[in-house]
């Protein structure tokens, strides 16, 4: 382990969001997002983190994530369902042309758990789910450029798989003051009609209101 770096507010920063937020960031998200896409100098620190035991490199196989501006479909109780065959249609169409292949990413590690709070464990335990892990940090990663005080109010899946023992977790959850659910957020991908409404209908049957992206 290199000497202690002293760390910026950059690096806390990404280091709590892999702790508390999202599974992983591709290292191209990383440097879009936090270097103005300046990618040699995003690697040179991000590695300065690895050194220090707070973040390690991984290789996934994953589909480049496209652009996120907006969610397909907002709903909250009381307004009528989506058409879910054209939510799948949008959520399948957007991957043509965009084939598997290697991805650098960074997760946190074990010790960077400790010392942030949080449940990450140092390695991907899914690492067939890294496209669809890459897109719910694309989507964290957009609303804290749309709407910074809902992506500081995210609560991962990681973090509420108490809450739901069993059961299957949305990707996120925005919380208010009281940590009450007040929105629940999900990364479509390559969802089919079925999958989107089976999450429309559990999230009917909780009265909550969802964002699927």
């Amino acid at each position: 382990m290199n000497a202690t770096i002293h760390m910026t507010a950059r690096d806390t920063e990404i280091v709590q969001a892999l702790v508390q937020k999202v599974r992983l960031f591709a290292q191209r998200q990383l440097a879009d997002h936090w270097w103005n896409g300046e990618l040699s100098n995003a690697r040179r620190r991000l590695k300065r983190l690895a050194g220090n035991g707070l973040l390690a490199r991984i290789t996934v196989q994953a589909r480049p994530i496209p652009p996120l501006e907006s969610p397909l479909v907002g709903w909250r109780p009381g307004q009528p369902a989506p058409d879910f065959g054209q939510v799948a249609y949008q959520c399948q169409q957007r991957w043509r042309m965009r084939p598997t292949r290697p991805c650098t990413a960074w997760i946190a590690t074990e010790r960077g758990e400790q010392l942030f709070g949080g449940v990450r464990r140092g390695e991907l335990k899914h690492a067939m789910q890294a496209t669809h892990d890459l897109g719910v940090a694309a989507v964290w990663l957009r609303l804290k450029q749309a709407a910074p005080q809902w992506a500081a109010a995210w609560r991962s899946e990681d973090l509420l798989a108490h809450t739901r023992r069993g059961e299957k977790l949305p990707d996120a959850f925005i919380v208010d003051q009281a940590e009450q659910v007040i929105w629940v957020i999900e990364f479509g991908g390559g969802y089919d009609a079925q999958r989107v409404e089976a999450f429309h209908k559990d999230c009917v049957t909780r009265e909550l209101p969802y964002q699927l992206w």
